[in-house]
């Protein structure tokens, strides 16, 4: 019934190649890359409706390139009033998966609807920063969650292939064309079930690279929004830093439903938003939607300017971290057990809240070190302890001030907008290939801490 009410209202003109007349430019071009090639498409119409009760107007572009099921090629949509008119249908099959077809939506985007500020959204599928491999359940989701949230439930990742063929809600993906000898190799972020095929960073930095310098001439996107679980991690804001001033993202999974893009659609109707007000806007809105409903949800958002800076705060913790284990072994050792145990994890255990990481270690270092009777004794461990209790109350500042929005059911009421990777036993092969992993000492530390 639902859906077939949403039919009714999105209106689809006839297939036709766009004339190529550019209009005024606007104040925002917001474009949503929708890659719906699975069973969740019926929420992409649903998300599409919610927008198409606002829609356009001279200062707002609301498109869409969707993929979806049965409709081969390249379809791109403009979002009006209580409709969605179809400008644009190529005809050379494509899955929508590669850095062309991302790179080439943002042009036409950007040619035909001029703005002065872009915002892309990838409406899909994510599971962070670590590389999942297709035919192997080893990604270990909390079982809740994938009862929870369809958008987490990929078939022959997080669950077995026959079990997710007959769920009635999957979740949504974009992804890149991989050789399927190729998936061992790289870090998915986004995927399509039913090709089997995904998109992974260095393909996304990739296609945001070609965006910055040959699409928007040298200048970042202003946003960049993931509908999509799990991506609101450090190294996923690290990876994506120099191509765009933003992130919008979960540090959760989401459920099927996605963002609220009806709230959303009318704030950028309601006034001129900055990319800052926007980013804040959205954060809202998915608070607005879910707070009622469900008490495990997160979003933030992101300023991606000072992920560099971050990266260094968390060098100097991971510095003071070795001062202390070289005058304390033992006792640093289980005061890092204690706080990785007692922090804030999500619903892949390996993806921790890093404030709540550092809170926790701060608060295990008083502990720890307030029971040393022989500390005073110890002037190179008493510097060390002060050390490290600085640089942890200097990495939460840095946290807070990275993230400009952030909101959490009750569930997680210390979730503070950023997550990121900690492993209790193995470190995947794939982090060692991240961006984050070759230029900060994190990685360096999980194998010390782990024994790798």
């Amino acid at each position: 019934m639902r859906s077939r009410k949403i039919r009714v209202l999105l209106t689809l003109i006839v297939c036709s190649w766009h004339t190529g007349i550019s209009y005024a430019q606007a104040e925002w071009t917001v474009l949503i890359f929708a890659q719906a090639n699975n069973s969740l498409h019926n929420f992409a119409h649903k998300n599409f409706n919610d927008m198409a009760t606002f829609g356009s107007n001279k200062k707002l572009n609301l498109l869409v390139q969707w993929h979806q099921p049965k409709h081969e090629g390249t379809w791109r949509y403009k979002i009006n009033k209580g409709k969605l008119n179809l400008e644009q249908c190529i005809k050379t099959p494509t899955d929508g998966s590669n850095v062309k077809d991302l790179v080439g939506s943002m042009q036409w985007a950007v040619q035909n609807y001029p703005a002065k500020k872009y915002c892309l959204i990838l409406w899909n599928h994510g599971l962070g920063i670590i590389d999942p491999v297709w035919g192997n359940t080893s990604m270990r989701i909390n079982p809740h969650a994938l009862r929870e949230s369809p958008r987490i439930q990929l078939a022959g990742i997080t669950q077995p292939e026959l079990q997710a063929q007959n769920l009635d809600l999957q979740l949504s993906s974009t992804q890149d064309n991989i050789a399927t000898m190729n998936t061992l190799h790289h870090r998915g972020i986004l995927f399509n079930e039913r090709t089997k095929t995904y998109m992974n960073n260095q393909q996304l930095s990739k296609a945001l690279s070609e965006i910055k310098h040959k699409v928007l001439k040298n200048k970042k996107i202003d946003l960049l929004g993931m509908d999509a679980c799990l991506m609101a991690m450090v190294e996923i804001g690290y990876q994506i830093r120099n191509y765009a001033n933003y992130l919008v993202a979960s540090q959760e999974v989401e459920l099927a439903y996605g963002w609220n893009y009806k709230t959303l659609t009318a704030s950028l109707h309601s006034a001129t938003l900055s990319p800052v007000q926007l980013a804040q806007s959205i954060v809202t809105s998915y608070e607005s939607l879910y707070k009622k409903q469900i008490q495990f949800y997160t979003q933030s958002a992101i300023d991606l300017t000072k992920i560099n800076d971050l990266k260094t705060t968390i060098d100097n913790v991971i510095t003071s971290f070795a001062s202390c284990a070289l005058a304390d072994p033992q006792g640093f050792k289980t005061m890092l057990k204690k706080a990785r145990n007692s922090c804030l994890r999500f619903s892949t255990a390996s993806y921790i809240d890093l404030h709540s990481f550092f809170d926790e270690t701060l608060k295990q270092a008083g502990i720890t070190y307030e029971r040393n009777k022989n500390i005073n004794k110890n002037q190179k461990l008493k510097n060390a302890v002060k050390e490290l209790k600085q640089s942890l109350q200097i990495g939460k500042a840095m946290i807070e001030d990275t993230v400009i929005a952030h909101t959490a059911g009750r569930y997680y009421t210390r979730a503070r907008g950023l997550s990121i990777y900690f492993p209790v036993k193995n470190i995947d092969r794939s982090y060692g290939r991240t961006e984050f992993a070759s230029d900060s000492l994190w990685y360096s530390f999980l194998q010390n801490i782990l024994g790798r």
